[in-house]
């Protein structure tokens, strides 16, 4: 009778292990399941931020053409305005205009 009872205890025993393990296989490949979407997640994600970061740099570069424009196109305006103040100094004090003249003022 006691080796029934241990016998009995022995066999709930494995079946509960088996019934655990069981439940710990399917566990696992879930996280099998899981690990692979997070890796491609990831990869994704990767790929996302290089992608970011050749926006930025090209979006840095155009800036710096842009910047380099305008200080040309500043020095132009600087030449330009010093042609015409020295026009303007060399000029008569009052310009005559046609239209004076004609009336006799």
């Amino acid at each position: 009778m006691t080796s029934f009872l241990v016998e009995t205890i022995l066999l709930v025993a494995l079946i509960g292990t088996i019934a655990g393990l069981l439940v710990f296989r399917r566990e696992l490949r879930e996280l099998k399941s899981n690990q692979a979407n997070y890796a491609t997640s990831l990869d994704e994600t990767g790929v996302a931020l290089m992608t970011v970061g050749n926006a930025i740099r090209e979006i840095n570069m155009q800036g710096l053409t842009t910047l380099q424009n305008l200080i040309v196109e500043i020095e132009r305006a600087r030449t330009m305005l010093d042609e015409l103040e020295k026009a303007a100094s060399l000029a008569p004090a009052e310009p005559v205009r046609s239209g004076a003249r004609a009336s006799g003022r």
